[in-house]
């Protein structure tokens, strides 16, 4: 079969793929068509436009009320090549549904093209109500577990980030049109919300079922719905593609061009069978709570191989042999005239000739692998010289190219001095400084071939190092949640602490956790203010000696427990602070005069996880970084409320935490980063503009929490994570920002209670720096740098609010439990009689 976009040239007899990897092209156009209204959008007077919307609106309906749904569907790309008049169908994708509300589904989606090496794409998802599990067809061995959501959402039915990275984050009206419209529950949600209003079209038939068909109008051009008229179910949906034609048609050499999806057998309500939904584990897979990528194929096994059985000529007849090519560094690049592909790297190539032609150790040579009779010299000569290639033709009248094995164009062979093989490309080049860089090594002496297979061989064994840390237990389900011993208050016995003062009911029913904001912005010398939550109601400023200064309601806010404060200076100079929570629905945002100025977002989401307030650009104005539950992922939203980016590549969101500027992940090295952690375990790292840098595995450990230290100490970790081992046991580690561990401190078993910053770098008065711990047994532990004990205040009580404050005196703790908000000071231990430890410890 002809495949659209991929040449096939003959040589010898033999069939030579080009390089257009097509299918892959396909997925990131579909990736890439925007999303489209529903047809809620209002029509005009016109007959067809209303007609058009009413359709649309009972499609929707259907949808919508549809208790179960089954379907099978074909992707398909229409076409004609110019001149021939004959339509081509071709199949790219299958896709199989099956959808039980409200948390049971199957979703295959296969590529139906296979490379030459028989590979292909693809994944599995299922989830039976209680656990869903997916595995790729690019990683195998691999079975994705999770317990299954509540409910399948939008946000959360492609259930890993490597999965939805295969569309881009965009749309799923345009990939899954029909699982889009069985999850909208919301009749003000639009589906396809850039759309234009719909246009009743003439009907037609599509095999033996009547059809409407609609249209509606994208930015990428015309879709055309084809929905049953009896069931209004939609059997054909037509992807607008104009817009990215050239993606298609990179050569313009096809009419007629069209892409659709087809719905085979679509029913509403359909009896589903329970082993539907159920994906068991085959033999030799494993259970992991991630994906994990597969490491690259390993290095040609010809690369150190010696090349000894060739031989070419010049244009005038002049042989070319190993002998002559001796202690040069030889680059050969095998084209052909009609191959699209040599054509369009021809002027990279000629870059990296330019740069090193004037070098005496090498040699660039295009060798045409064309017949001498079919294109004599002077048209091979013509045509390099059109595509822009200056670079000399070596031609291949024996066909010597075979002893090679090249079999197809565009191929790239780099031999060294010695003759044997240093790098293979086959396909088109398109990193020409990356290209002029390998070159230059081998010619500096440098043994690619060696450096190939000891690197693949890193990867290999990173590659196992992360899967051995996304291993699953299997136990996803286990409910035993290990309650903690809270056992009877003790006081530090190393640290001197005594109660300053308690908040006194009244002024404070539900403290939760604390912000502290060190000097005023007009007065650096001012006293701390200190603002701790009361519930989700409201703020309430005490001073250093436990006065209230104010209270500052949260308007329309529903949640009563779990949240946090954020605090960050405008340009202007002026402080803001946002209020938001574990499980919230939205952030509130307070000007520095305390007037509520913004509650973001205004949709329904699965819950937010974690906010930041702060300017990552040393110029920039703050904006907020809002990472949430259910599959929405991270959004950087401005001031004003409008979203800036979004990232949808992670799950569950658990914490986000700016980190400092000097770190290396940073690709801007003025700029801080955002680091946060999800229920994969791994640390994620996201520059200002959200665009994600290489995230950070901790070991074999999967860090739910952690906390970054602003500035480095010799010979010490810079983060500090908690890190679970199994369920009601967690460690605290020690590690540096390119995830080696330094340390780990086991803390005392049980399952956090309430919502509370677990690990904070404080500055411990007598100690120095240290990290400060809110362990599940309501005990607060310090650190030291390298991971030691230095002490611990047994408080047995749930924490849901811990921060220590320094002075020009030592410091303040504020410690915050669901009965009582207490400040205890720390200061010298010698100073403290036996009878006022007796009193404190008994309260």
């Amino acid at each position: 079969m002809d495949v659209p976009g991929v040449s096939r040239q003959p040589l010898r007899g033999l069939a030579l793929p080009y390089a257009c990897v097509f299918a892959l092209a396909l997925v990131t156009t579909l990736a890439l068509l925007p999303g489209c209204s529903s047809s809620s959008a209002p029509a005009g007077d016109d007959p067809a436009e209303v007609r058009g919307a009413e359709i649309a609106d009972k499609m929707l309906a259907a949808y919508r009320d549809a208790r179960s749904y089954t379907d099978s569907a074909t992707y398909v790309q229409s076409y004609s090549y110019r001149g021939e008049g004959v339509e081509r169908e071709l199949p790219f994708f299958e896709m199989s549904l099956a959808y039980q509300q409200p948390n049971f589904i199957r979703l295959r989606f296969d590529e139906a093209l296979r490379t030459d090496e028989g590979t292909a794409r693809g994944f599995d998802i299922a989830a039976n109500g209680t656990v869903m599990r997916a595995s790729a067809v690019e990683l195998p061995g691999q079975l994705l577990e999770a317990k299954a959501p509540a409910a399948i959402t939008i946000e959360n039915f492609l259930p890993d980030p490597l999965i939805r990275e295969v569309f881009n984050n965009r749309s799923v009206g345009d990939v899954f049109p029909q699982l889009a419209m069985l999850l909208n529950d919301d009749e003000e949600t639009l589906v396809f919300p850039e759309d234009e209003a719909p246009r009743l079209l003439d009907e037609q038939m599509l095999g033996d079922r009547n059809c409407y068909r609609v249209a509606t109008t994208s930015p990428k051009g015309k879709r055309i719905f084809w929905i049953d008229a009896s069931s209004y179910i939609l059997r054909r949906m037509e992807l607008p593609i104009e817009g990215d034609r050239r993606q298609f048609d990179p050569e313009n050499q096809y009419t007629n061009l069209a892409v659709w999806i087809d719905f085979k057998d679509p029913t509403f309500n359909a009896k589903i069978d329970e082993e539907t939904f159920v994906k068991d584990l085959a033999a030799g897979d494993q259970l992991v709570r991630r994906l994990i990528p597969a490491p690259p194929a390993a290095p040609s096994e010809r690369l150190g191989e010696a090349l000894t059985e060739f031989k070419f000529e010049t244009l005038d007849g002049k042989p070319v042999v190993p002998d002559d090519l001796k202690g040069k560094t030889v680059f050969l690049d095998f084209w052909q005239v009609d191959c699209a592909p040599c054509k369009a790297h021809t002027p990279d190539l000629e870059k990296v000739y330019q740069q090193l032609k004037d070098n005496d150790k090498f040699a660039f040579y295009a060798v045409s692998v064309d017949g001498v009779n079919r294109v004599p010299n002077e048209i091979a000569d013509r045509t390099l010289k059109n595509w822009g290639g200056t670079f000399p033709i070596l031609r291949d009248p024996d066909f010597t190219a075979e002893k090679l094995q090249v079999t197809g164009t565009p191929t790239l062979m780099l031999l060294g001095p010695d003759g044997r093989l240093q790098y293979l490309h086959i396909r088109q080049h398109r990193e020409p400084k990356q290209l002029a860089e390998l070159i230059q090594k081998v010619v500096d002496g440098a043994d690619l071939a060696d450096e190939a297979r000891a690197e693949h061989e890193q990867l290999i064994k990173k590659y196992e190092s992360d899967l051995a840390a996304a291993a699953g237990s299997g136990d996803v389900l286990q409910i035993n949640v290990a309650r903690p011993e809270f056992g009877e208050r003790a006081l530090p016995a190393k640290v001197a602490v005594s109660k300053l003062w308690q908040a006194k009911p009244e002024e404070i029913k539900a403290p939760g956790n604390f912000l502290i904001i060190a000097g005023d912005a007009a007065d650096a010398s001012a006293p701390p203010r200190i603002l701790t939550l009361d519930g989700g109601q409201a703020i309430v400023e005490f001073d250093p000696a436990g006065n209230v200064v104010a209270r500052h309601e949260i308007p329309a806010n529903d949640a009563v427990a779990g949240g946090f404060l954020r605090t960050a200076v405008d340009k202007a100079g002026h402080r803001l602070i946002a209020a938001s929570g574990v499980g919230w629905q939205q952030l509130h945002l307070f000007d520095h005069d305390w007037k509520p100025t913004l509650a973001f977002p205004k949709d329904k989401n699965p819950g937010i996880a974690d906010v930041q307030l702060a300017a990552l650009t040393p110029d920039g104005e703050p904006q907020l970084y809002v990472g949430y539950w259910g599959g929405v992922g991270v959004q950087g939203v401005g001031l004003d409320g409008k979203r800036r980016w979004a990232i949808r590549s992670f799950n569950q969101v658990v914490q986000l935490t700016v980190a400092p500027a000097d770190l290396p992940n940073s690709a801007d090295p003025s700029a801080q980063t955002l680091w946060g952690t999800s229920d994969r375990g791994t640390i994620f790292v996201l520059g200002p503009d959200g665009k994600p840098q290489p995230e950070i595995v901790v070991g074999l450990r999967e860090i739910m929490h952690l906390a970054i230290r602003s500035e480095a100490i010799e010979d010490a970790a810079r983060c500090a994570g908690l890190a679970v081992e199994t369920v009601g046991h967690y460690d605290v580690v020690g590690f540096d920002p390119d995830g080696e561990v330094r340390w780990q401190y086991e803390l005392p078993a049980g399952e956090y209670a309430q919502q509370v910053e677990r690990i904070q770098p404080v500055n411990l008065p007598g100690h120095g720096p240290a990290w400060m711990i809110a362990a599940p047994n309501g005990s607060i532990i310090w650190l030291d740098p390298q991971g030691q004990l230095i002490d611990q205040f047994r408080y047995a009580q749930p924490l849901t609010g811990l921060s220590l404050t320094n002075t020009p005196e030592g410091a303040i703790l504020l410690v915050s439990t669901p009965e009582s908000l207490t400040a205890w000071e720390f200061g010298d231990s010698t100073a403290k009689d036996a009878k006022s430890a007796k009193e404190e410890q008994q309260q």
